[in-house]
């Protein structure tokens, strides 16, 4: 009700102020602003007492000023290119900025999304065919309710009906929503860019909201495990087959892979184990799965994780999960099992998801 009152009574104040000039207000509410070497954050919050801004391109958070008319801002100095998550903390609340269209797809927390363009990045869009994106929604009969998921299929999808696909099946971190992967990891415009240059295959990318249950365990607790259960059931029994009736795909383990981030990543390593007869490709970023839940559910796992095209996985070397990734590593050399392994600089951030997705979409379907 506090955060309600605050940014009405901010909105109602800038208005009036503006009344002459109504295009006054489209400036006050522009934020961010890239002013070249810096970048200008701006909110309007005349009753706050107090504001900041953080953001993942940054340390801590930094103290907003106030004007004469309750609007707050700060310059601070522009990040490297890249997709960085904001948001500014009014009175001790986390709010989205307010006058950026652009919103990471969460659930827990509200931010906004900074991009920091670089034509010589990846993630940027070029004058290449562009793939499209499909939002579908079906029916789980496992869940017993209405789903949504999203579909990347290549620019020269729709020019070769005869033609069928490779499907990669991408999962979302713990509270991001089935959009995180294209809107902020920009898989999408990753795989436009890599397919144009010949630097990946075509391939149809099936993005699933990957929350099977409220609260949120840690990947090493029985109740994940289960969790993780529920997911494969999810994915098998109701995902795959709406995909294989609507999309044109190619239905062998060779030309399925799954990946995913956080507790994506988690989800993706249980799934592959769980079903080595359907995928042969498995990419994790900044996941895991303890020894003992290995253990206690694949007797069969050197047999099974041996036989996937590739095992690959990824970690920051910040990341608070890295110790455990590191943990996992040690388990999969302990019983000689192939794998591939990548730590960089970095930590638990979607910049670093989106580093690895580029990384897996060079390889995958390449033998």
């Amino acid at each position: 009700m506090k955060l309600s009152s605050l940014l009405l009574g901010a909105a109602m104040l800038s208005l009036q102020a503006n009344a002459a000039d109504p295009l006054a207000f489209l400036d006050v509410m522009n934020s961010p602003v890239i002013l070249g070497d810096s970048i200008v954050f701006r909110v309007a919050a005349p009753n706050a007492s107090s504001v900041s801004l953080t953001g993942q391109f940054m340390q801590g958070s930094v103290a907003m000023s106030r004007n004469d008319k309750g609007v707050w801002s700060v310059t601070v100095p522009t990040p490297t290119p890249d997709i960085y998550p904001y948001n500014f903390i009014i009175d001790g609340i986390s709010v989205a900025d307010p006058g950026n269209i652009n919103i990471f797809p969460n659930e827990s927390f509200k931010a906004s999304v900074l991009e920091i363009p670089d034509d010589n990045v990846l993630y940027t869009v070029r004058d290449v065919p562009h793939g499209k994106i499909h939002y579908n929604t079906y029916k789980s009969d496992v869940l017993g309710q209405h789903r949504n998921l999203i579909v990347y299929t290549p620019a020269e999808y729709e020019a070769n009906p005869d033609k069928s696909y490779p499907v990669f099946y991408l999962v979302s971190g713990t509270t991001d929503t089935e959009e995180v992967w294209f809107k902020v990891g920009r898989a999408n415009t990753l795989l436009d860019n890599l397919i144009a240059s010949g630097e990946a295959e075509p391939m149809i990318v099936v993005m699933p909201y990957g929350y099977m249950n409220n609260g949120t365990p840690r990947p090493s607790s029985p109740e994940a495990a289960k969790m993780y259960q529920v997911f494969v059931k999810e994915l098998t029994q109701s995902i795959m087959p709406y995909v294989e009736s609507n999309y044109r795909t190619i239905n062998n383990r060779d030309s399925r892979a799954i990946a995913g981030f956080s507790r994506g990543g988690g989800q993706s390593m249980f799934t592959a184990f769980s079903c080595p007869d359907k995928f042969g490709w498995l990419e994790s970023y900044s996941a895991y799965l303890t020894p003992e839940v290995i253990d206690a559910y694949f007797p069969n796992i050197v047999n099974d994780a041996n036989s996937l095209n590739s095992l690959w996985m990824c970690v920051g070397t910040s990341d608070f999960l890295y110790n455990d990734v590191v943990r996992n590593k040690r388990y999969f050399d302990d019983k000689a099992i192939k794998y591939q392994a990548e730590e960089r600089s970095g930590s638990h951030t979607w910049m670093h998801a989106r580093y690895c997705l580029a990384n897996s979409l060079r390889r995958l379907f390449r033998k």
